[in-house]
């Protein structure tokens, strides 16, 4: 759904600064996994029944069930760093900085038949969750993410949104209209003095550009670092919410300018 247009003040509650960092005591700087014994008699089975269960809870973000899954104390390496979780209710806590959408998605395409796995255990896509069985039980011991600012905004991929605002900026800077208008997701909202106005199609947008890229909005722009930017579930804003960014789909765009 499209997100609505925002008549934004910096003051948002919810609000997030992209600088903030998540940390744990018990951080130590290691990117190994923890081996884990592997009963290969029941591990075929077993798997695919954890696996089964896993994407079920995950599915319907059941972080109870999630926590149920994993073994305790439980590995996260974020960003190359280790994080102990020592408890279910710690997990729960924590389960969406653990469960990142990017977790979520390797978790949810994962083929039991395709798994790969070896003395560690099994490997969930492209290494973001090691499963092996422990006491007779097939259980999670180590989830491997990366720290990903923008997520609440719907940004699946922190690099590709860094890239986003560095090109944006680039081609405003340039005067590249058809190059910015190719970076709108559309209909764009433009609201100035309480009414919005819809930009339909690239073609109105490049036609209207220096009235809607006006003068405050270009500096904002120019002006904002990637790592200082504020983020809420509405998207990542740009400036004091001249312009507000997130993700459709794959794509990442410009939804709404806010004009005074």
């Amino acid at each position: 759904m499209k997100k609505t247009a925002l008549f934004i003040s910096v003051a948002i509650a919810a609000t997030t600064l992209v600088g903030q960092v998540w940390a744990e005591p018990t951080a130590t700087n290691t990117v190994e996994p923890t081996k884990s014994i592997v009963q290969e008699n029941k591990v075929s089975k077993e798997f695919e029944s954890f696996l089964e269960n896993l994407q079920k809870a995950i599915k319907e973000d059941n972080h109870n069930d999630a926590a149920n899954l994993m073994s305790y104390p439980l590995n996260i390496i974020k960003s190359g760093k280790k994080i102990t979780i020592s408890t279910k209710k710690q997990f729960v806590q924590k389960y969406d900085r653990i469960i990142t959408s990017d977790v979520k998605k390797q978790v949810l395409k994962q083929k039991a038949k395709h798994t790969f796995h070896n003395q560690y255990g099994y490997m969930i896509g492209d290494g973001v969750m090691w499963v092996s069985e422990i006491n007779n039980q097939m259980l999670a011991y180590s989830i491997n993410t990366f720290d990903n600012p923008y997520e609440v905004a719907g940004i699946d991929d922190p690099a590709a949104f860094v890239q986003f605002l560095s090109d944006l900026k680039k081609e405003v800077a340039a005067n590249n209209k058809k190059a910015v208008a190719g970076m709108i997701d559309y209909p764009l909202n433009v609201n100035k003095n309480g009414k919005t106005t819809k930009i339909k199609t690239k073609q109105q947008f490049i036609k209207q550009y220096n009235k809607i890229m006006t003068k405050e909005v270009k500096q904002k722009l120019l002006a904002q670092k990637a790592d200082r930017v504020f983020v809420n579930a509405e998207g990542v804003m740009i400036g004091d919410g001249e312009m507000w960014i997130s993700q459709f789909g794959t794509k990442i765009a410009v939804y709404a300018i806010n004009l005074q």
